[in-house]
């Protein structure tokens, strides 16, 4: 009888371990890409933030573009490629969008402030 549980038991071990290779591990991996992303995401808002204040010149659009992208791409992609150039001009898009909202958010209460 122990010869047979020991079997059954030797069988399930492998198959334990496969379940758990498939299942749990991409779980963790998403887990550390979601707070990557949301680190990136941070690191992006604030390099927009800072392309506004170094290219104050009007029509510096592009030079903005490529100075926070080239900044991101060397922050995280100088060992190994982590994020890619697209995903990059997502969230500088979205980071330039909330920028201007908030922008104008703000310009919108001082005006209503001042009347």
């Amino acid at each position: 009888m122990s010869d047979l549980f020991f079997s059954i038991l030797l069988a399930l071990i492998p198959v334990c371990g496969a379940l758990l290779g498939r299942f749990l591990i991409p779980l963790f991996k998403a887990r550390l890409s979601a707070a990557q992303l949301t680190q990136i995401s941070q690191w992006v808002t604030k390099t927009v933030q800072a392309a506004e204040v170094f290219f104050d010149l009007p029509k510096s659009g592009t030079e903005k573009r490529a100075y926070v992208i080239r900044i991101i791409d060397e922050l995280f992609n100088s060992k190994k490629e982590i994020i890619t150039r697209e995903q990059i001009e997502i969230l500088l898009e979205a980071a330039w969008r909330e920028l201007n909202q908030t922008d104008r958010t703000n310009n919108e209460t001082t005006k209503n402030q001042q009347l």
